[in-house]
């Protein structure tokens, strides 16, 4: 038995947490409600707060069926390419902008003349720099729209339709956030700012 983080928890009431990563978590309930624990679609039946002796130590499993590594698939369905393909086919196809802006050597240890008479052309590498930012930029959104996806917002949520689309252009997580917080803050982050959402609440009234 393992702790696992992103564990939703809910109960009847309409409380909605999920574990940290070391599978903590804290939920207000009262006597008369009841808990439930969700992970990776699957689900455990409410447990009565009133029945629960000792909270502290309250431990639950849940079953998840983990696929074979080896399978022989009949047929396989390409859909699309992943957002770090695209990241990786993106620098390819401009790596000479990418490797721009800095002295190069040749194999022998000599500076590469083409290097230094291309540090002084100040007008073409500024247009460069400029095009290297965009496409710094374009990859970080692709990195933001492959996490913080439709499914799992309404999943988190309840969103649906109108709402939902409402919701994810208003509170568009940034690419830090994105990239450097645990799964289980991200998640957290989307189920706080629904909750703001849902009063009527815009992002920078918030802050």
């Amino acid at each position: 038995m393992v702790t696992i983080p992103s564990v939703k928890v809910t109960t009847k009431k309409g409380e909605i947490t999920f574990t940290d990563s070391i599978g903590r978590y804290g939920i207000n309930v009262s006597k008369n409600d009841s808990v439930s624990f969700t992970y990776r679609g699957k689900s455990t039946n409410y447990f009565p707060v009133q029945q629960i002796n000792y909270p502290s130590g309250f431990d639950i499993s849940l079953q998840i069926i983990v696929q074979d590594r080896y399978q022989t698939l009949r047929e396989v369905v390409v859909i699309g390419k992943s957002y770090r393909q695209d990241s990786l086919e993106n620098r390819q196809r401009y790596r000479k902008i990418f490797e721009t802006g800095g002295l190069q050597f040749t194999s022998s240890g000599n500076l590469d003349p083409n290097s230094l008479i291309g540090a002084f052309k100040f007008r073409k590498n500024k247009v460069m720099r400029s095009f290297q930012s965009r496409l710094v930029i374009e990859e970080q959104q692709k990195f933001i729209d492959n996490r913080f996806t439709k499914a799992l917002v309404k999943q988190i949520t309840g969103l649906k339709e109108r709402d939902l689309e409402r919701f994810m252009k208003l509170w568009r997580p940034t690419y830090e956030l994105v990239a450097f917080a645990e799964e289980y803050q991200f998640h957290l982050y989307i189920l706080d700012a629904s909750r703001y959402f849902k009063s009527g609440i815009l992002p920078k009234a918030r802050l």
